[in-house]
């Protein structure tokens, strides 16, 4: 049993908090059978789980007996949620005392302290003041498609401008599209329910009602088992109303402890993200459309139209509860949705949400996730059963024309229904007396007498205190009728022209000359109404998360695929704290690239019902494209101005999607919840069954049956092995082509298939590297086409040369004297092996009085009686200082913190994890190491706290250690292994040394050893 919250993360409440406790036996979703008396459940490949059969009826009367027995342990817990089909166990809210009694209770796996998670950072802060929720979203921006360059194919369209027609872009209408396989849009959904993990405005015009009566309503009949929740009746305000468009509304609030005016009791949306979600799925086919304060006007439709939604509420004022969210997915899956649609990041991809994704995936429910708003290197929901989504643009872009009263004219990004000519004013000189930063337009800086009636120009940027909205409010206040807002030499992030106030948008160049021409006297400008024109797309967003995977190393290729999740036009809420003004307008964000490819899966699935979740991924991810609408690359953005690089499947995965291929696309790479097990069990991941790693197969992360193939770490060479599936009505043929990324050779063996429908057919392909660099990622592509040419099924390949694999930290405790490290080779030759033995650590003590729950990331804390400071000072020979502390040194069940800063006060530790195991490694310098007691066991109030410093190099070693081999010749299987051996070690001492490795001529890695005899 462990008592365990997610690394990197620290749940900032009071002791007694939320925890998820996991039991033994397998939910609903997993349980295949083998209990006497009681039927598998698990539902057959294929086929769909029925919450309501008699087997799943008497299963879950077992879990819920056994479950009551284990909070007998507990008297006085309050049990916040059941868990029964994706996940087995409950949510309460227990004290720290009572998580540990139940970690010790028989039948027990796991408590694990619920995270809240903030917001994910959004391309820019929410466009209204208050709190927003914990969604990979922004508001939307404008001008991000590849804008210089203008598609041939279109001229910039008269006013009004037209919503963009995301569904033509995607290949969903015409002819050819995949609506006509369908039987149009107004049959394209039919049958199918998709679960949107978010909240709801049902009074949405895209959400109204569809005609009576629906062909497929016994097909809904016999799937829908959920609910509509309308909220609380003591507030009927706030309640809803659900109809055959939104047949299901259910919100999940127990870990809300202190709801604020917008956290009404309702699965009501109070923001817009989830409306804008799903509508953008599921919203009615040619809604008229008006977007206020723009030109826009037309017709939307979601992606499959006639689909029902169920939405499930999970995030409010202060964020999104792992326990609420959990709650939602298990409760998704057991009303019988198709498809989860989860717009959500952070700290809700843990272990728990985790496994109920897993079971999602595993029960034949198709999950698609954003892949976050954080840049390069910064993906999320990057487990294998759910589909990662990146942003990227379409081609429909939004221009006007800021007019010069000296005549000059500048094109670019705005939303405007025009703004009449007005005198022109810089805010630098339009602010308050004394006011600091009125050259960005920050609150309370602007001269109404300065302002009033005119155009306004604000640098972007400013104190980090404020936010977009804030400016808005800030030109409102002072009666300003428009802004331009300009990017300055040093403005990196995005910027945005919100539809709620009249804005242009330059670059530094023109923002100079209008703010040159503003200074003259007489200025003035007015805007042109905004255009909507085609422009070259896609090109991936500058915001967009891109791999590689953390949790693999790069082992599996992630974001899977990338899906518009720019200027994304859908329902949103007027008078919403996002600060809409209609049930329409722009949003951007990975949040919105999601549903995209959670509607085309929706369509796919309608149209193939017996395809697994994996065979849709598959049908998707081995389509896509990687060109633009113009035949070249995909790019990735940089910038607003339309700077862009080579984007690769870092940025996009497998590329972007090409549906109507998709729906007949040959060759799928399926997979099993059994892979999934062994894939977690080889990257070092506890799966949801526990102990299953002892009986999984062994094998390397590279070989989980994928569509794409992507190695993090090529020693010299690798061979990995893939299996296809006709899902073809036809025998065929496949040929392989292979295009081999730089620096590597490759050979696929076999290189033609002959698959009959419904088999599978095996092979392998073998990397060898030549002369790619080390740590570099180079990219190819793996493309099988069938005889006639009517199918090819490319799946990307990613590899990255590896030099050397040694464990960063190794720890031996107890009485042992030697260790052994296995160590990975990226080249032929000689292996070096050296070691500083072991120097004995300081030990810093003290007491620790009450504790301190503040957080200290912002500046270096005060010292009180929860909070100690020792200095600490690095001298510029040293070779390795670490300062540290224990949980074994410390009260079991408490919790303390280790902050360093450096000498200007900036944080040079990791943040805080869970329980008291940390520690931070220094360069030369001075310091100020904090060790703050953040909780204490029930009963308890203080305790002596010990950290440990440590200088390694700047003396003889405490304890010599040898290492050997201490030189070895390494070979084409890169593998070896050196032994470390010390003695006269005491007891009660803390021990650091660092084994050095080297190629024989430089060094290439270190493994730090510390021994606690």
């Amino acid at each position: 049993m462990t008592v365990s919250a997610h690394a990197g993360t620290k749940n900032r409440s009071d002791t007694t908090g939320t925890y998820v406790v996991k039991l033994a036996d397998a939910p609903v979703a997993a349980y295949d059978g083998g209990l006497r008396g009681l039927k598998r459940t698990m539902p057959a490949s294929g086929k769909r789980l029925d919450p309501t059969s008699s087997a799943s009826r008497e299963y879950v009367r077992r879990l819920d007996a056994r479950r009551d027995r284990v909070l007998d342990a507990v008297p006085g817990a309050t049990k916040l949620y059941d868990y029964d089909y994706t996940f087995n166990g409950f949510a309460a809210r227990l004290t720290a005392g009572q998580a540990a009694e139940l970690a010790r209770t028989a039948g027990v796996v796991s408590v694990t302290r619920s995270t809240v998670t903030r917001p994910e950072p959004a391309p820019e802060p929410a466009p209204a003041p208050g709190p927003a929720p914990a969604a990979d979203s922004g508001p939307a921006a404008v001008g991000k498609g590849t804008a210089p360059r203008s598609s041939a194919s279109g001229r910039a369209a008269a006013a009004p401008a037209s919503p963009p027609d995301v569904p033509r872009f995607l290949g969903l209408s015409g002819k050819k599209g995949l609506w006509s396989k369908l039987g149009g849009p107004r049959h394209a959904g039919e049958g199918m329910i998709v679960g949107v993990i978010d909240a709801v405005d049902p009074k949405n015009p895209m959400l109204a009602a569809l005609p009576e009566p629906r062909p497929d309503a016994a097909v809904i009949a016999r799937k829908w088992h959920g609910t509509c929740d309308k909220g609380d009746p003591a507030d009927p305000a706030h309640q809803v109303t659900c109809n055959n468009k939104v047949i299901g509304a259910a919100y999940f609030r127990a870990e809300l402890t202190d709801p604020q005016p917008v956290d009404v009791p309702s699965p009501l949306d109070m923001h817009s993200h989830g409306t804008h979600i799903g509508t953008t799925i599921a919203g009615d086919y040619d809604t008229p459309v008006s977007i206020p304060g723009t030109n826009v006007r037309g017709r939307l439709s979601g992606l499959a139209p006639q689909a029902r939604l169920a939405f499930y509420k999970t995030c409010w004022s202060s964020g999104c509860g792992e326990a609420d969210s959990l709650a939602a997915i298990d409760r998704a899956v057991a009303d019988g949705v198709d498809v989860i649609s989860f717009s959500i990041g952070g700290g809700l991809t843990g272990p728990v949400n985790r496994e109920a994704m897993f079971n999602a995936a595993k029960a034949g429910v198709f999950v698609a996730a954003a892949a976050g708003n954080e840049g390069p290197d910064t993906v999320g929901n990057t487990s294998p059963w759910v589909t990662t989504v990146a942003a990227e643009s379409h081609d429909t872009d939004y221009r006007a024309t800021l007019v010069l009263g000296n005549g000059r004219r500048i094109t670019g990004p705005a939303f405007s229904e025009g703004v009449p000519k007005a005198p022109l004013v810089y805010a630098a000189n339009a602010g308050l007396p004394g006011a600091e930063e009125a050259e960005f337009c920050a609150p309370d800086t602007l001269d109404p007498d300065r302002v009033r009636g005119k155009i306004v120009i604000c640098d972007r940027g400013g104190s980090a205190a404020f936010e977009y909205q804030d400016r808005l409010d800030e030109l409102t206040k002072a009666g300003a009728v428009a802004m331009v807002l300009t990017n300055t030499p040093t403005s990196s992030q995005d910027v945005f022209a919100e539809p709620t106030f009249p804005t242009f948008v330059l670059g530094p160049r023109d923002g100079k000359a209008v703010k040159e021409y503003a200074a003259a006297k007489g200025a003035t400008a007015r805007f042109t109404a905004t255009v909507s024109t085609r422009v070259e797309a896609p090109s991936v967003a500058a915001f967009s998360s891109s791999g590689p995977d953390p949790a693999s190393g790069g082992d599996l290729l992630k974001p899977d695929i990338a899906a518009p999740g720019q200027l994304i036009a859908a329902g949103t809420v007027p008078g919403g704290f996002a600060g809409y003004k209609g049930s329409f307008g722009f949003w951007e964000g990975t949040s919105m690239a999601t549903p995209h490819i959670a509607g085309l899966a929706t369509l796919l699935k309608q149209l193939h019902p017996g395809w697994s979740p994996m065979g849709i991924k598959s049908a998707l991810m081995t389509t896509a494209t990687t060109t633009d609408n113009e035949g070249r690359p995909i790019t990735r953005q940089t910038d607003t101005a339309g700077k862009t690089v080579p984007a690769t499947p870092l940025d996009y995965g497998a590329g972007s999607p090409r549906v109507t291929r998709a729906a007949d696309p040959g060759l799928v790479y399926d997979s099993t919840s059994a892979d999934w097990t062994a894939y977690l069990c080889a990257v070092g991941v506890e799966p949801p069954t526990a102990g299953a790693c002892a009986t999984a197969p062994e094998t390397d992360p590279s070989d989980l049956n994928y569509p794409t193939i992507s190695v993090g770490d090529v020693f010299i060479r690798q061979t990995v092995t893939r299996t296809v599936t006709n899902v073809s009505s036809e025998t065929a043929t496949y040929r392989a082509t292979l295009h081999t990324p730089p620096g590597y050779t490759a050979k696929v063996t076999p290189r033609t298939l002959t698959v009959a429908p419904g088999a599978k057919a095996t092979y392998k392909v073998a990397f060898t590297r030549t002369d790619a660099a080390y740590d570099s990622w180079r990219f190819g592509t793996l493309t099988w086409s069938d005889t006639q040419s009517a199918h090819r099924v490319r799946s990307q390949i990613s590899l990255r040369a590896a030099r050397l694999s040694v464990p960063d930290e190794v720890t031996v405790t107890g009485g042992k004297t030697t260790v052994a490290l296995a160590t990975r080779i990226g080249w032929t030759g000689r292996l070096t092996a050296t070691t500083t033995g072991l120097y004995a650590g300081e030990k810093h003590t003290g007491t620790l009085t009450g504790v301190d729950k503040e957080g200290h990331a912002e500046a270096p804390p005060s010292e009180s009686g929860a909070i100690k400071k020792v200095r600490v000072h690095v001298p510029r020979d040293t070779r390795l200082a670490r300062v540290a502390v224990f949980s074994s040194d410390h009260l079991r069940g408490s919790d303390l913190d280790l902050f360093v800063y450096d000498k200007d006060g900036k944080q040079v530790s990791p943040s805080p994890v869970e329980g008291s195991d940390e520690h931070a490694d220094l360069p030369p310098g001075d310091y100020d190491a904090y060790v703050v007691q953040y909780a204490l066991p029930d009963g308890t109030h203080s305790q002596q706290f010990t950290l440990w410093t440590w200088q390694l190099g700047k003396s003889a070693p405490d304890v010599p250690a040898t290492v050997t081999p201490a030189s070895q010749q390494v070979g084409t299987d890169n593998r070896a292994r050196v032994t470390v051996t010390w003695q006269g070690t005491e007891a009660g001492r803390r021990y650091l040394g660092l084994v050095e490795y080297g190629d024989g001529s430089t060094g290439v890695g270190r493994t730090a050893l510390t021994v606690a005899p």
